[in-house]
């Protein structure tokens, strides 16, 4: 009986310890960069407020995003021409985060920390878990 219980004790304590690591994709590990990931042209198709269900989209309405390799990113509307910059930053678990800086309004509204759900040839797809806010952009 005293194995027995000794074996199960050893069994819990083993399981309990054990944990299931999911692979992550290549962006969210240190081998690679976002910059090197995000190319083209993007337009914001989403900026909105899970928990107040506030939508903001139509504010970016005719902004292109352009993400150079260096960090900047340029802002093309109506012939005027808008700078800002992001950097990327592991966090916990080596996620992602993207942390964008813009000084001029309504661009400002994206400055902050950005969680990255997904990223490809087709779209950004951010959100701020602290806020409720998703950013989403679709490759123009």
């Amino acid at each position: 009986m005293k194995k027995l219980i000794s074996f199960l004790t050893i069994a819990v304590i083993f399981t309990i310890s054990c944990t299931r690591e999911i692979p992550l994709q290549n962006y969210y590990n240190n081998t690679a960069d976002v910059s090197s990931l995000i190319d083209g042209n993007f337009a914001i198709t989403n900026f909105s407020n899970l928990n107040s269900y506030a939508d903001s989209t139509s504010k970016f309405n005719g902004y292109v995003f352009s993400f150079g390799s260096d960090g900047k990113v340029i802002v093309v509307k109506d012939n005027q021409i808008f700078g800002g910059s992001y950097t990327e930053s592991h966090v916990s678990g080596n996620n992602l985060e993207l942390i964008f800086y813009f000084d001029n309004d309504p661009l400002n509204y994206l400055n902050g920390n950005w969680w990255i759900k997904s990223i490809s040839d087709a779209s950004i797809d951010l959100g701020d878990a602290s806020t409720g806010d998703v950013l989403e952009f679709s490759a123009q």
